[in-house]
């Protein structure tokens, strides 16, 4: 009952919080500026990443929802992620409120404890808003239907159709694998954040890294050979793609050992920086 009641609090703190909703703010700008886009290429152009199709064959609400959200995912929801988690403790540290807080019960690790799972939980809402605000968009502005997935790391594959009945479970799957991946950046955002009362420092060295791996990850095997990039983190973050196989009606399926290894590399990764952070918290002389 402890522990619940300290994450019902620190769940409040981030709903009182506004920095905790320029996530929110962005996701809103981000589908305005994607309509926008596709607005110019239904009009202006017939083609997307090499599909020969009319736009009124694909373009509609779930297929500008996925786009939204699969980009998002690298280019929007880190920073979302690393905002709230580096915050989390650097952020009460550098408004002098942590001190206070650590004078009575509880413990740190059960503070520490419900700082994590409120990020995580944050996090999961900002998806799940995003998925259904850029739903609501595409559906007002180009309609409903079949989700025509074409995923460029699938690009072999070419491109299927989920049926109407069957794509709310595939994007409900989505956000929540999307989640559990970012739960990377958030356990080395509260990491960072256990270090330094500055929690700027625990942002930038956060999204630094996200975006150094993600560039080193995408650079040809010819000048970053494949073994290397096995040891990035984002290598192993999209495991979630393969939700999309499983609606695949060819009957190729998901690649349940790639599922397996991707899943349990990020959830090794994330165990050890929470754990990390844990350590450090509670061991460190807490002055501010």
């Amino acid at each position: 009952m402890t522990f619940v009641r300290l994450l019902r609090w620190e769940l409040f703190k981030l709903y009182r919080r506004p920095s905790s909703y320029i996530g929110f703010v962005l996701c809103l700008v981000f589908c305005a500026v994607t309509l926008f886009g596709f607005g110019w290429t239904q009009y202006k152009g017939r083609e997307v990443q090499g599909l020969k199709l009319d736009p009124s064959q694909y373009l509609n609400g779930p297929f500008y929802a996925n786009f939204v959200l699969n980009i998002a995912f690298f280019a929007l929801l880190p920073l979302v992620v690393a905002t709230v988690a580096g915050s989390q403790i650097a952020g009460e540290a550098k408004d002098g409120t942590l001190r206070a807080l650590l004078v009575r019960p509880p413990s740190r690790v059960a503070l520490y404890l419900a700082k994590a799972l409120a990020s995580l939980l944050w996090l999961e809402l900002v998806i799940l808003f995003l998925i259904a605000l850029a739903l609501l968009v595409g559906h007002v502005a180009y309609g409903g239907g079949d989700l025509l997935v074409y995923i460029w790391e699938f690009k072999t594959s070419g491109f299927w159709r989920v049926p109407a009945s069957d794509w709310p479970l595939v994007f409900a799957l989505c956000a929540l694998g999307a989640g559990v991946s970012l739960a990377v950046v958030s356990a080395v955002a509260m990491m960072l954040s256990a270090m330094t009362d500055n929690p700027v420092v625990a942002h930038v060295g956060t999204l630094g890294g996200f975006f150094i791996s993600t560039v080193l990850q995408r650079l040809p095997d010819q000048v970053m050979g494949s073994s290397f990039k096995e040891l990035l983190p984002t290598t192993h973050m999209n495991f979630w793609h393969e939700i999309y196989r499983w609606a695949d009606p060819s009957g190729d399926g998901m690649n349940r050992g790639r599922l397996v290894e991707d899943l349990a590399w990020c959830g090794s990764l994330t165990v050890v920086c929470f754990g990390i952070g844990l350590l450090i918290f509670v061991r460190r002389d807490v002055t501010s």
